[in-house]
């Protein structure tokens, strides 16, 4: 339809190039024909006729054919023009174009019968009329010349909107019948299946490619529930099995009071730990969908830090833990307050727990160019290369963390905090120990 639609603009385009073109042309001869009739006519008026019939001859003689000049009387006949060549009209339309042959009486087997000519007519007093003609031959020569270009680029336009149609329509098609087909085969159960790119980078590839990336997300967060699913499955038995049995085992025989309130107690505190545990998964679900940034405020990142190391000072010297911070610059960045002091006070609780007494926690914050940076560094154990990666999964815990208490969700929302800001979360070796790093680029994140 389109292809359609552009040849026959293309076409009226064309048209209108050649109309104009000999519009043009005639125009000009036209006004040639109207000067030319003005300097006789008013030669006529001067009273002088037979220098009017002179003038005539003159010009007849000097350019055959070419230019030709009639008078004729109504009574007489002709009185001026080509000898030999008689006026074959006695009544023509002013400004128009006729045959040659058809104008005055030319043999039959003459080669100019058939030359264009321009023509004039004025009628003059006293029955007279003055008759101008113009050969335009090379004039018309041009225009044929025209017209047949005209028609050629009009076909070969169509043709190519045709043919071109035709294969981008193809092309879109089989494009379009292979995303539908995708399609089917995911909504079939199938997450694995991608859109095939060509290689081409055209707007369709372009498209597969951020549909793929949103298919990959998908299927992610798919494989992620279901580890999700079987992890709180597998990490919550236990304690549910522990918190029954112990509720259980209480009712098997008498007890004083404060037995029952022992575990009461305990009973409480593993209720607790379940609590902690759904309230984690449920952060982090809010943080990967999009919560409402509505609380999002100018966070200084300088004074947080100052703020956290003032309440982990004492915490960290109650473990025998070496605690200090270097901030060294004050960045801003938008943010969720809360949630940016949730994330340090993971890392940093994390390291306090894994460190080991005797060891040293270093809260840092500083600018590098368009980034503001916060690392929380210890020297303690500190985590294997092969497992940074995965101890940011959820319930995902080391084995030299198995007899700490925990639910592996913490490095899991410190990610999930990161991602939902546009940060980086990195774990990197910090020889010995670990370093965990956020990193902001202000050039995103900050106010303007």
């Amino acid at each position: 339809m389109l292809s359609t639609l552009f040849s026959l603009l293309t076409a009226a385009t064309l048209g209108y190039i050649y109309w104009s073109t000999r519009d043009q042309i005639e125009s000009q001869v036209d006004a040639r024909l109207r000067l030319e009739s003005d300097v006789l006519i008013n030669l006529y008026k001067s009273g002088a006729l037979p220098e009017l019939q002179n003038a005539l001859a003159q010009r007849n003689n000097i350019d055959q054919y070419g230019r030709f000049y009639y008078l004729s009387s109504a009574e007489q006949g002709a009185l001026a023009g080509p000898a030999g060549w008689p006026l074959r009209i006695t009544t023509i339309r002013t400004h128009s174009t006729v045959r040659l042959g058809d104008l005055i009486q030319v043999p039959e087997d003459s080669p100019v019968a058939n030359r264009p000519v321009r023509v004039a007519e004025t009628q003059l007093a006293e029955g007279l009329k003055l008759f101008i003609g113009h050969e335009i031959s090379d004039e018309q020569a041009l225009l044929d010349h025209t017209f047949a270009l005209v028609v050629t680029a009009s076909i070969v336009t169509i043709l190519f909107a045709i043919v071109g149609g035709g294969v981008v329509g193809y092309n879109v098609v089989r494009r379009v019948g292979s995303i539908s087909r995708t399609a089917n085969d995911i909504m079939d159960g199938d997450l694995s299946h991608r859109i095939q790119i060509t290689g081409r980078y055209d707007e369709f590839d372009i498209l597969a490619a951020r549909i793929n990336e949103m298919l990959d997300r998908i299927e992610d967060l798919m494989h992620g529930m279901q580890q999700v699913t079987s992890n709180v499955a597998h990490d919550l038995r236990s304690p549910l099995n522990r918190l029954r049995n112990r509720l259980e085992v209480t009712l098997l025989e008498k007890r004083d009071n404060a037995e029952y309130r022992g575990i009461m107690q305990q009973a409480i505190e593993d209720a607790d730990g379940l609590i902690n545990t759904f309230n984690a998964l449920l952060s982090i679900a809010r943080l990967e969908s999009g919560v409402d940034k509505s609380h999002w405020t100018e966070v200084h990142l300088g004074d947080l830090a100052e703020e956290l190391s003032e309440l982990y000072e004492p915490v960290a010297e109650e473990s025998n833990i070496t605690f200090h911070s270097e901030i060294s610059a004050n960045p801003t960045v938008t943010a969720n307050r809360h949630l940016i002091a949730q994330a340090l006070t993971n890392l940093l609780d994390n390291a306090i727990k894994y460190a080991g007494s005797g060891s040293d926690i270093t809260l840092l914050v500083n600018q590098i160019d368009n980034k503001a940076v916060l690392s929380v560094r210890d020297n303690g154990g500190g985590i294997d290369k092969i497992d940074r990666n995965r101890v940011l999964k959820q319930f995902v815990r080391l084995e030299t963390e198995r007899n700490t208490p925990g639910n592996g969700l913490g490095l899991s929302l410190v990610k999930a905090i990161c991602q939902f800001h546009s940060a980086t979360l990195t774990l990197a070796d910090n020889e010995p120990g670990l370093a965990a790093t956020i990193e902001f680029d202000l050039r995103k994140a900050r106010i303007s």
